[in-house]
């Protein structure tokens, strides 16, 4: 296992290392493909329309280059103009900051200034002022060449990533089947299927959400420059743009937006109204798009949790600046997806995916195994909240004493453990009954009467206990047996003579017992309906196991809670299991 535990960290440091390295070559790669999948369904669309493949792709290409040339232009000239006003903005807002520390917080000088001079005292050589000159260093000309690369050089990076990134996505979205096919056969003849699911999935995520989150995105800017526009904020535009693109970065960015704009406000407006407007208005139209927007258009597209694509985002972040944040969720979610569909990934999907991390009968079962008994004891109340206590027993709690026994069996967990276990589950559904705890009492009618017995264990003691809590709320009443002893329970049934028997019997150690008794009640009570609750049981044992059961006397088996109240109370419900009717 500590083998096991390095070589993954070993591979994981290589493929990071891999990543960095590859700058270079794959971010170019991965920024193609983020725009391919953009591109692509606007590019379905003209074809459906009769445009051939190399002129949709050229219009789709020409109208985006456009349409970032003249944003691009209208936000540089607003750019341009208030850094050439962010010194009289800074005069401004320093003025105003002076006159609020000398109004109400005046006192904040005093105390600087206090403890300015506390320390000159303690080290009077800190408030010497150094008069000596500084020494300038100057070197000899620079080159030609030298002058070019210092000038041309920060230009000719972005514009050669830029034509490089324009090149590979008019070669992707012309010949996107043909990049696919080439993926489906890197994966080998016997996994097209797989590989077509996988892709095919990828594909639609990415796009739609991406192309639909482009349009949220753009009507967020547009409503944020116009709200500022009225406010009267100005290069309301610029602060628009910058609100949607910020909105790309996961749960950071709505945060950041309004920052500069609010500043600005602070700055130029003599009171606080225009400051205050802005902050608020940020926060009611991202509440409104968050709340009811982007659930209503997006719904879980991505089908990753928020968690994983905010560490995602600082991860691809570090790893390849800004434009890792840029290409953080696509390749989050191409990697969710992945570990959906290929098995030896599957960590990628329970990572990264935004299903439920454990589902509610194991999540109930860990939370009492590790003590944390109000965390089960308030699932349980929401559990019957959103169902009933019925159902509660059959989703939450017969799931967990069935992972408590299959523990046991494996030697996981000892019995003293298990013990406190079924105990502390007892507690919680003492505590879920309340006013409704329904106590031990005998059928009133003798044609008909009733009697639950454990096959093994206290955790088969609960599960009665549940049955009879399930009957008593129909109306209809169960002696229950709590006697964990097979001659004992056995004894104890066979003096009641019943007309009707439940043997409770968690598989796998109950169902020897379950046998046993089936076969002494046959011999004992000819005439007795003998049903056996027998729930999870794995769907590879549950029809040897029933057949079984039924050679040793059983008339019915039954598999949930719920089920056995309708075999045991026919008049409540009609009985099915697993689709064929049980004689009552």
């Amino acid at each position: 296992m500590r083998n096991l535990g390095l070589g993954a960290v070993g591979q994981f440091a290589l493929i990071v290392a891999i990543l960095a390295v590859g700058k270079p070559v794959l971010v170019p790669i991965a920024l193609a493909f983020y725009f391919a999948f953009v591109l692509t369904p606007p590019s379905d669309w003209l074809e459906r329309l009769g445009l051939p493949r190399p002129l949709s792709v050229v219009s789709v290409v020409g109208a985006t280059l456009a349409i970032f040339a003249v944003l691009g232009s209208v936000l540089m000239g607003q750019a341009a103009e208030l850094a050439r006003q962010m010194q009289s903005y800074s005069l401004q807002m320093s003025q105003k900051l002076a006159g609020v520390r000398t109004g109400s917080l005046g006192f904040l000088d005093d105390l600087s200034e206090g403890l300015s001079a506390l320390s000159s005292k303690l080290d009077p050589d800190s408030a010497a002022v150094d008069q000596t000159t500084p020494v300038r260093i100057v070197t000899g000309g620079l080159s030609v060449f030298r002058r070019i690369e210092e000038v041309l050089g920060p230009f000719v990076q972005p514009v050669a990533l830029v034509a490089i990134v324009l090149v590979l996505t008019i070669f992707a979205l012309g010949n996107r089947e043909d990049v696919r096919g080439r993926i489906i056969q890197l994966a080998g003849p016997q996994n097209i299927t797989l590989a077509t699911r996988t892709m095919g999935e990828a594909v639609n995520r990415v796009s739609h959400f991406l192309l639909t989150q482009l349009y949220i995105n753009t009507g967020f800017s547009a409503v944020i420059a116009a709200g500022l526009y009225l406010i009267g904020i100005p290069y309301a535009l610029l602060w628009g743009a910058l609100a949607g693109l910020l909105r790309f970065v996961p749960m950071v960015g709505v945060m950041i937006a309004p920052i500069l704009p609010t500043l600005i406000a602070f700055a130029i407006f003599p009171g606080w109204q225009q400051a205050l407007l802005t902050v608020a208005f940020f926060l009611v139209a991202d509440a409104l798009l968050a709340n009811f927007i982007e659930p209503l258009v997006l719904g879980k597209r991505t089908g990753v949790s928020a968690l994983a694509l905010l560490i995602s985002t600082l991860f691809w972040t570090w790893l390849w600046g800004p434009l890792g944040l840029v290409l953080a969720t696509p390749l989050t979610v191409c990697a969710a997806v992945v570990g959906r569909h290929v098995p030896e990934l599957s960590f990628l999907a329970i990572a990264l995916g935004d299903d439920a991390g454990l589902n509610p009968g194991t999540n109930f079962y860990q939370r009492t195994l590790a003590q944390a008994t109000k965390e089960a004891q308030r699932l349980a109340r929401r559990e019957v909240a959103e169902t009933s206590l019925p159902d509660t027993f059959d989703s939450l709690i017969v799931p967990a004493l069935g992972l408590m026994v299959a523990d046991q069996d494996l030697q996981a967990i000892d019995q003293s453990a298990a013990d406190r276990v079924v105990q502390d589950m007892d507690e919680i559904v003492d505590r879920l009954l309340g006013a409704e705890k329904a106590p031990a009492v005998r059928s009133t009618s003798a044609a008909r009467a009733i009697v639950g017995v454990p096959a093994a264990s206290s955790a088969d003691v609960l599960l009665v206990k549940m049955l009879q809590v399930t009957l008593a709320r129909q109306g209809a009443a169960m002696t229950s047996i709590a006697e964990t002893d097979r001659a004992k329970a056995v004894s104890a049934v066979i003096a009641e003579r019943p007309a009707v028997i439940c043997i409770a019997a968690l598989p796998p150690g109950g169902n020897v017992n379950a046998r046993f008794m089936c076969r002494r009640f046959r011999a004992e009570l000819a005439d007795a309906h003998i049903v056996v609750l027998l729930p999870e049981a794995p769907a590879k044992r549950s029809a040897e196991a029933a057949a079984r059961l039924r050679e040793a006397g059983a008339n019915s088996i039954v598999y949930d809670v719920r089920e056995a109240a309708r075999v045991l109370n026919p008049g409540s419900a009609p009985a099915q299991v697993q689709g064929r009717a049980i004689p009552a």
